[in-house]
């Protein structure tokens, strides 16, 4: 009798050990590692709290690709552009050519002014760049040489001026901007007509120059690839398009010491 109630006895605590839960097993992430044991509140707080941290700078990281995509599709859709625009320019083998219609100079009370009808012919390559945002730079030339027979002529005077023409996309507005001046213009036709249709530009009263001496004036304007954003200069040094500038015009310049009267 004794032998059968000890024999339930160990039977029943063996079934009871066999039943029993497994003791609960915390996972703790430190450093990305897993290690076994008694659950940590600190490895619970990490646990809730990393996932969170991964998401935002997964967030993030997904931001900066989209970003990073955009810009180079907008570089790439421009530079096709621009390419197709100079490929067919050169397919046609004719290129876009600068002319002074005229100039003149004229003396005034206070000294003399420069009047000048160029004509200024944009390629598609550069239109396209400028609507898209690229400032273009113009500069005008004007110089006073004293021709020598027996040797170089020597320069006695030179004055230049450069205009900036820029396209706002926010307010489509074209600007045209030389030091203080400035001017709104509706369209870039309007802008290239407000450079290019030169009147009264001061060229100097010529204080030292000599009545009795033959001087010749010389003028060109061109655009100014060496004010262009850095990433457009390498396409203006390897770009017919992009090189756009008059041949120097020379006429005949007789000083006057003596003012015209008013």
């Amino acid at each position: 009798m004794g032998f059968s109630i000890h024999y339930c006895a160990n039977r029943a605590e063996r079934s009871a050990r066999a039943v029993q839960p497994p003791a609960p097993v915390g996972l703790g992430y430190y450093r990305g590692t897993a290690s076994g044991g008694a659950a940590n509140p600190n490895d619970l707080f990490r646990m809730k709290t990393q996932p969170v941290s991964m998401s935002i700078a997964f967030i993030l990281r997904l931001v900066l690709i989209v970003l990073l995509g955009l810009a180079v599709s907008d570089g790439a859709v421009l530079h096709a552009q621009t390419t197709t625009a100079d490929a067919g320019a050169a397919g046609t083998g004719t290129a876009a050519v600068a002319t002074i219609n005229s100039v003149e100079i004229q003396q005034q009370a206070d000294g003399y002014v420069l009047n000048a009808d160029v004509d200024l012919p944009l390629s598609h390559e550069l239109q396209v760049a400028a609507q898209h945002g690229v400032p273009l730079y113009f500069t005008v030339e004007f110089r006073l040489v004293q021709p020598r027979w027996w040797w170089f002529d020597r320069q006695v005077y030179d004055q230049s001026q450069t205009w900036r023409v820029a396209y706002n996309a926010l307010v489509r507005q074209w600007r045209v901007t030389s030091g203080d001046y400035s001017v709104p213009e509706m369209s870039l036709d309007d802008a290239l007509q407000t450079i290019t249709r030169i009147y009264n530009w001061p060229v100097g009263p010529f204080t030292d120059l000599d009545p009795d001496q033959h001087y010749e004036a010389q003028f060109r304007m061109k655009l100014d690839t060496s004010l262009l954003p850095r990433p457009f200069r390498m396409d203006a040094l390897g770009g017919r398009a992009w090189a756009l500038s008059t041949p120097w015009k020379n006429f005949a310049f007789q000083f006057s010491a003596t003012a015209p009267n008013p």
